[in-house]
């Protein structure tokens, strides 16, 4: 049965128009009964007044005076999705109004914010009376400075953090007194503004602003929800042409800006110049529009394969890191993008659970920082600024540039601070706070109620919600590497890195989630997106767990494995990073629990690993494409089915044991059963039969060659590793009369042996 609430659950829910389930949710994110209305139903008339912020309104007085005097007016913003943002908010409002033009620094040649040399280019060829700053400028104490020497009045406009002294000219924050709401990104700010300039007139921005305040990952509360709520609807209203054309959609949710329009419009100011992505917000020419999208899609696939390349190298950088000692990445390579650096960034955070900081130059390092939840990386970073030539940022965001010389000083503080002010709890798998579903919960109703919490992101997270059931059963959707399962209430899909999942849920299993609603064909169903799944126990027969393993036969190598005892097993299980123990069954899962009581602590990973961070834990079975070269040691407590696969793994990490010196165990494969399975294939090829899902292709082939589960597997790998097979993802199978030696496959060898 689901969750039975209480009597006031159940009747303060019906008060509220919503169910209990929903109610629980939203009080679980701090918000009282009397809040709830007006965070589902948001009005723009709430929002803080512009005056809260320190500086507003002598920023809007100095605005008008240059508007009444006739004076030029220089917008200078940041080059990413919130300054250009912040730019076009200002751009439109002061439209007819002032003689107004923008700028905004390239990335490459004149770095982050407001410079010096920059701004002479600019007083050379434009000779602005004021120059208005929008996301950047709070540190900008000499260029303020430079500024007044050449009798150019400076307004800062900015949501970073203040560090120390301000620049000496009217500074907009409203971090500095952080009087009401402070958390505004700086298109944000830009638009309180408007409104302190124009009053009402500034609801007619707040499709921009939604945008940047979505893509900026500032938290969705307060007036940042305000602003997301109203202006992500009014795209679906009155979608400009711009960003319509890019986003290829008329309704917009934040998931849409988050990974699909924020990209191509951060990716203008990360390949080449971000003067160009403006025009998305002001212009109207549609065949000017149109080109300018399809040159952002260009560089946001530019963008995408630099980052690839990025992020590959950064991986092998920490093939052997010792999160014992280090849990912060910190990293240089000369030859990395600079604007990629962030993204890069990010998605080593979130594979390896830790901050991360990458740098690229040469005689002076620009780098870009993001972090996890526990960890404030402005302030970390903060703390030892005594090494910067530039800094600034948030808590999750930082950017950072020192000399070179400075580098590894810089690291082995930063590292050390780290260890010891960050408990190693904070970096280690944990309860996500996922909330328990029963397998008989409503889930279409209460996917529909939770579009009532978008827009979701930082700060008002989608849900993630958990399932524990025995024995669910995932199938491959087609041949590609989508996998789904069809339960009671709900469909359950998932992507990619779940492609292990088909026959590997035996036991009581764990499945975190997210939930929406999915329509197809006029069938409106819940459909859930699977985050992570663990095992609680395994319980899979001897034959289920070998078919797993069956990838372990590609391995080769000729790395040292040696010999561990109980002991020195038990002190690797207490400490928190490094090991991996190896079971291969069930039998020897239980037995390393009963000699080694530690691991009992340990997560589970069946097949395949969450993440990256190499948290001790036990591995199931192990896939062929388990990463074990981020561990410090693999201790091997069973018999894997390949002498050659310890040797393998002993030449990815520092050190391999094995725990019970057990030969191995391999399968038994002859000439004819792998040729009579390749005859199947061709049998089938040759008739153009196209077969729609794995499971089907296996019935086909095991049924007219004769093959048993294994035998079947075990050909099927021969064979694609021979390049004889193949099958496309449509199902299509193609086989090569190509001649070959079967002792050509390490799979064979390995079996044979």
């Amino acid at each position: 049965m689901g969750k039975i609430f209480s009597t006031e659950e159940t009747a303060a829910a019906g008060r509220l128009g919503i169910s209990p389930r929903f109610l629980s949710l939203l009080r679980s994110r701090g918000l009282s009964d009397e809040e709830i209305p007006s965070f589902l139903s948001p009005s723009p008339d709430a929002l803080s007044p512009p005056s809260d912020i320190a500086g507003m309104r002598e920023a809007a007085d100095r605005v008008r005076l240059a508007i009444e005097r006739g004076e030029k007016i220089l917008i200078f913003g940041d080059y990413d999705c919130d300054g250009i943002s912040a730019i076009s908010i200002l751009m439109l409002a002061l439209k007819g109004r002032a003689d107004t033009d923008y700028f905004i620094p390239n990335r490459q040649t004149d770095g982050y914010g407001m410079n010096i040399p920059a701004l002479e280019r600019i007083i050379a060829h434009r000779r602005p009376d004021l120059v208005v700053t929008v996301d950047c400028g709070i540190t900008a104490v000499k260029e303020a400075e430079f500024l007044k020497e050449q009798g150019i009045d400076l307004v800062v406009t900015d949501h970073h953090e203040p560090q120390g002294e301000l620049p000496d000219c009217i500074v907009v924050d409203a971090k500095i007194a952080r009087k009401g709401f402070s958390d505004y990104c700086g298109a944000g700010v830009a638009l309180q503004l408007v409104r302190e300039l124009f009053g009402d007139e500034f609801k007619k921005y707040l499709d921009i602003c939604a945008i940047a305040t979505v893509a900026d990952v500032v938290p969705l509360v307060g007036d940042n929800r305000i602003i997301a709520w109203h202006g992500l609807k009014m795209t679906e209203r009155s979608p400009r042409r711009g960003i319509k054309l890019l986003a290829g959609t008329e309704k917009l949710s934040s998931q849409d800006v988050m990974f699909r329009l924020a990209p191509r419009i951060n990716a203008a100011g990360r390949i080449g110049s971000a003067m160009k992505a403006v025009g998305l917000f002001v212009d109207e020419d549609y065949f000017m529009l149109k080109s300018l999208a399809e040159e952002l899609e260009r560089d946001n696939a530019r963008r995408q394969q630099i980052c690839e390349e990025v992020v590959a190298d950064a991986k092998r950088a920490l093939r052997g890191i010792d999160f014992d000692r280090t849990r912060i990445i910190l990293l240089h390579d000369a030859k990395w993008e600079p604007g990629v650096l962030g993204i890069a960034a990010a998605r080593l955070v979130e594979e390896f659970k830790c901050p991360a900081v990458l740098f690229s130059g040469e005689e002076e390092y620009k780098g870009s920082a993001r972090s996890v939840d526990s960890v404030n990386i402005f302030e970390l970073l903060s703390r030892h600024s005594e090494f910067y030539t530039t800094f600034g940022g948030h808590a999750q965001a930082a950017g950072v540039g020192l000399k070179a010389e400075d580098f590894e000083a810089f690291r082995a503080a930063v590292e050390a601070d780290v260890l010891q002010n960050y408990p190693a709890e904070d970096f280690l798998p944990h309860d996500s706070g996922a909330i328990a579903l029963e397998p008989d919960e409503d889930f279409l109703s209460l996917a529909k109620e939770l579009e009532l919490l978008e827009p979701t992101g930082y700060g008002n997270p989608k849900p993630e919600f958990r399932l524990e059931e025995r024995g669910m059963r995932f199938d491959r959707i087609g041949f590609g590497p989508h996998v789904k399962h069809v339960g009671r209430g709900m469909e359950l899909m998932g992507f990619s890195k779940f492609d292990w999942l088909p026959g590997t849920t035996k036991g009581l299993t764990s499945f975190e989630f997210s939930l929406g609603v999915g329509c197809f064909r006029n069938r409106v169903y819940a459909q859930g997106v699977l985050r992570s799944v663990t095992a609680r126990s395994v319980e899979m027969s001897a034959e289920e767990s070998r078919l797993m393993c069956l990838g372990q036969l590609g391995f080769t190598g000729r790395g040292e494995v040696k010999t561990a005892s109980l002991a020195q097993a038990s002190e690797w299980a207490s400490h928190p990073f490094g090991t991996a123990f190896v079971v291969f069954s069930q039998e020897e899962l239980d037995r390393l629990l009963r000699d080694v009581p530690g691991c009992a602590a340990l997560p589970v990973a069946v097949c395949a690993q969450k993440w990256l961070n190499p948290a001790t834990c036990v591995v199931f079975a192990p896939g062929e494409k388990f990463d074990f070269s981020y561990f410090k040691r693999v201790v091997c407590a069973g018999r894997p089915l390949s002498e050659s696969y310890l040797p393998g793994i002993a030449e990815r990490v520092d050190e391999c044991f094995s725990l019970y010196k057990e030969a191995a165990d391999p399968p038994v494969i002859t000439d004819g059963k792998v040729r009579a399975a390749y005859l199947a294939f061709s049998a089938m090829a040759r008739r153009g039969e196209r077969v729609s899902s794995p499971r089907d292709l296996a019935a086909a082939v095991r049924a007219q060659a004769k093959l048993s589960a294994e035998e079947y597997e075990l050909s099927r790998l021969i064979l694609e590793n021979l390049g004889l097979i193949s099958v496309s993802d449509r199902g299509i199978i193609t086989v090569s009369r190509e001649k070959t030696e079967l002792t050509r496959s390490a799979y064979y060898v390995n079996a044979r042996h």
